[in-house]
């Protein structure tokens, strides 16, 4: 029954865009609302739509969570530190960066020179990365801390940052697709991230290939929004012609 009451509610999804729980209660009678929240959460878990207040919205192909720290970490580790690699031309003396949270920008700090350089990270193990370097200056924006991916973000982060200019901004999407844009997990995150965007002279994209064709819940940005876009290797025609389209640079090897 379990089985034929889920797929019966995926079908409602396709068929309506969006379900509320008070709809399903009322097709399901028989069913208690706390089993109907049991199904909706099935149905964000297979990838078929997103929770929203109340119900839930049809979206197919969204993965809802991002593998913890420690399992991105290990994954793609060689197309990372080519990234790093890539991105450390684009970091000036005297200048002012901001380096998001993420296994990308772990893979950047540990390659970053120690020179008169303002770095500002909303990562708090980024913050103790770059700690090792003697003269970067190094500001950890406040916050609240999500375990899973090590980011600091909430109000309290936004408020930290509304004094301090950003030369270059590395954001780390953790996915893109055409339609989506820019996407994360989290939605105060991206709103961490939105707001860095706005205040950064360059924003360069880290994304590896493996986030392309990848989509999150929340989009936080659109390929336009970036300067540049660096990557591990070509990315597919589309991403490039788009790209091109809206005068973004795309650097890979």
């Amino acid at each position: 029954m379990n089985f034929m009451r889920r797929e019966r509610i995926a079908e409602l999804l396709k068929e309506r865009g969006s379900i509320s729980l008070k709809e399903l209660s009322s097709i399901f009678a028989d069913v208690s609302e706390m089993t109907l929240r049991r199904d909706l959460l099935w149905a964000e878990e297979q990838g078929i739509a997103v929770r929203i207040r109340g119900g839930a919205k049809y979206q197919p192909g969204v993965q809802n969570r991002e593998p913890s720290y420690d399992v991105r970490a290990i994954e793609n580790r060689m197309a990372k530190e080519k990234i790093a690699r890539l991105a450390i031309p684009y970091i000036k003396y005297g200048g002012s960066i901001f380096l998001d949270s993420g296994t990308t920008t772990m893979a950047l700090t540990k390659l970053l020179p120690d020179m008169n350089l303002s770095l500002l990270t909303s990562g708090p193990n980024i913050a103790l990365e770059a700690s090792k370097k003697n003269i970067p200056d190094i500001t950890l924006t406040g916050g609240s801390l999500n375990r899973s991916n090590l980011s600091l973000s909430g109000h309290v982060a936004l408020n930290s940052v509304d004094g301090i200019n950003i030369d270059t901004a590395f954001i780390t999407p953790s996915g893109y697709t055409a339609d989506a844009g820019l996407t994360c997990g989290n939605y105060n995150e991206g709103e961490m991230k939105r707001l860095i965007i706005s205040k950064a002279r360059t924003v360069i994209m880290l994304i590896d290939n493996s986030k392309i064709g990848k989509m999150l819940p929340f989009t936080f940005a659109h390929l336009e929004n970036a300067d540049i876009v660096i990557t591990d290797m070509r990315p597919p025609e589309e991403l490039m012609e788009k790209a091109a389209a809206s005068g973004v640079t795309v650097v890979f090897e």
